[in-house]
């Protein structure tokens, strides 16, 4: 009987050549997305990006310069379309989560709603979707960070929006509760089955969250892709560096091989001549012995981080299961233990987005 109160038909998004300047500084570029119903879209990008921005075009709340963007088939905006902001059946949970701290929880959540619909039923139908049946006589202040944000969430979810837009939602918690936090909600996002697209500039929270992720670099996405073929396949180095731990080593490739500081790497496509090769951390391995120097060691319980200097070439971080098995000082080999992996062109030859020098 709750999910029927709240039911929703998931929504499409589609953006098409959207651009957005705020005076002279151009903030979207020629922004193309497509969000699947049920879908759950990260937008992945550091700070200054034009995330947020985008996030806000699509909720009506930024008028863009050029572009069209439609929501479930309906252009809402375009060249001779705009539609209100409370007309295009979207949710949106801000970053600060923007309750009202003299209204009630309950008043927070029926605030969106039509006065018609503003019945104490549809309030709790709502309230019990985010688990805080009970508490809408309770104000925002008595409760937690992480009931605070479940708050906004159903005041987002309550009128029954096609489209749910989350910018930064988990910013401000704490990081043990951040990660408690993001799985309730990944697992109400997919119980609602609500079309979602959220902004963050943490890889984690993309890659856990995320069907798929897009990430942002000065106005423009330069690449989305599910999150496993985002860490396997980043289109450039910074994109490679950005989503995670990321070596990259110069090399001299010949076919499917290039030949690297640490050895014969296998490469995911043949080329010949220099190239710069992905090798992530957990891709490498350690043997006792030889001319490579263990400068630093971080322990993370579950893993360890060594970070280890190349005797012809950079520092270079591997990560391995379990507790240390070497000490700083100790002399080493590393040799990768990866599939075939990436390449890009050799130093200075630019592709797609910025470049990350290791």
């Amino acid at each position: 009987m709750v999910r029927s109160m709240l039911s929703v038909e998931p929504g499409t998004i589609t953006v098409t050549g959207l651009d957005k300047s705020f005076g002279q500084h151009p903030v979207l570029r020629g922004i193309d997305l497509h969000v699947a119903p049920r879908t759950v879209v990260a937008l992945l990008g550091p700070s200054g990006c034009g995330k947020t921005t985008l996030l806000r075009t699509i909720a009506g709340l930024e008028r863009p310069d050029h572009g069209s963007i439609e929501v479930s088939g309906g252009v809402v905006v375009g060249p001779s379309a705009w539609v209100a902001p409370e007309r295009r059946r979207i949710g949106m949970v801000f970053q600060d989560w923007a309750l009202f701290p003299h209204l009630d929880v309950a008043g927070n959540v029926g605030y969106g709603l039509p006065r018609k619909q503003r019945t104490a039923e549809r309030i709790e139908a709502a309230l019990e979707i985010v688990d805080l049946g009970g508490l809408a006589k309770r104000m925002p202040g008595t409760l937690s960070g992480g009931q605070q944000q479940r708050v906004a969430l159903a005041r987002a979810i309550a009128p029954g929006p096609s489209v749910l837009l989350l910018d930064e939602p988990f910013s401000n918690l704490d990081s043990s509760l951040r990660v408690q936090v993001r799985s309730e909600i990944h697992q109400l996002l997919v119980e609602v089955g609500v079309t979602t697209v959220f902004v963050t500039h943490d890889q984690d929270e993309a890659f856990v969250l995320g069907d798929e992720v897009a990430v942002m670099f000065e106005g423009q996405i330069v690449q989305i892709a599910k999150p496993a073929d985002l860490y396997a396949h980043p289109a450039t180095p910074w994109v490679a560096g950005f989503v995670g731990d990321a070596n990259l080593l110069d090399g001299s490739a010949d076919g499917d091989v290039a030949r690297t500081a640490i050895g014969a790497v296998p490469l995911l496509t043949a080329t010949h001549g220099a190239v710069t090769v992905l090798l992530r951390p957990e891709e490498l391995r350690l043997t006792p012995g030889g001319d490579t120097i263990v400068e630093l060691i971080e322990y993370y319980g579950h893993d360890t981080i060594y970070l280890v200097q190349l005797a012809m070439g950079p520092l270079v971080r591997v990560r391995v299961g379990g507790a240390p098995q070497h000490r700083r000082g100790d002399l080493v080999t590393v040799a990768y233990a990866g599939p075939p992996t990436v390449w890009y062109p050799e130093r200075g030859v630019e592709t797609r987005g910025p470049r990350l020098s290791p």
